[in-house]
């Protein structure tokens, strides 16, 4: 793993670590899905395989929570123990076929590339009519004020159309300043934080979680 705090890419913070990449694991990939990745998806990797997305994507028809996030991306190739294991794109799509997910989401030709702590999760649409596309399946909570039930819906024509319509969430914002407040001007993953923070949300400084 690469010992990077974080990289940018069209501009979003993807946080690390990362993984460098290694010879043939794009080509290993399609050979296991027979289904070939949009371009502008294995340019994401290329750039920053492992590591997170700390945003969200509004998602309509997820009403009354449109902000979902799905921050935890899979990585191109095996673990660190060489095994296609959890948080594999490989892996990933061969326990998706098997699990909980078989029941809930129609997946011919969908490749799961990322997920949230809820286990809510983003699919690749590698099906030829809707090459590139991405799509999230949501879980449901039966209590007042979350998602009803389950909901899978369109989320983006591709991949990079997903990056452009991603937001901070503003209680993730909170947190993650929290975490880094008490830290040295100095210290660099505070002023990783700080350069995120300025760059997609402009006058969070005067928030009264920022000057407390």
């Amino acid at each position: 793993m690469s010992e990077e705090l974080s990289r940018w890419y069209r501009g979003r913070l993807v946080m690390g670590p990362f993984r460098p990449l290694e010879v043939g694991e794009f080509e290993d990939l399609e050979r296991e899905i027979g289904l070939s990745l949009p371009s502008s998806y294995r340019s994401f990797l290329e750039a920053a395989s492992g590591g997170s997305l700390p945003y969200s994507v509004r998602v309509p028809a997820c009403e009354p929570e449109p902000f979902q996030g799905f921050d935890d991306l899979y990585q191109l190739g095996r673990d660190d123990n060489g095994e296609y294991g959890w948080g594999t794109l490989v892996g990933e799509y061969r326990r998706s076929r098997d699990g909980w997910l078989a029941k809930e989401v129609p997946l011919a030709g969908l490749l799961p590339i990322a997920r949230n702590g809820g286990s809510d999760t983003l699919f690749l649409d590698l099906n030829q009519a809707t090459h590139g596309q991405l799509h999230a399946f949501v879980q449901g909570i039966p209590h007042l004020g979350y998602l009803a039930k389950g909901v899978f819906t369109e989320v983006a024509d591709d991949f990079d159309a997903y990056l452009d319509r991603l937001v901070i969430d503003p209680d993730l914002a909170e947190d993650t300043w929290a975490d880094v407040a008490d830290r040295d001007s100095t210290d660099p993953w505070r002023r990783t934080v700080e350069e995120w923070l300025d760059k997609e949300l402009p006058g969070w400084r005067a928030e009264s979680w920022a000057v407390a």
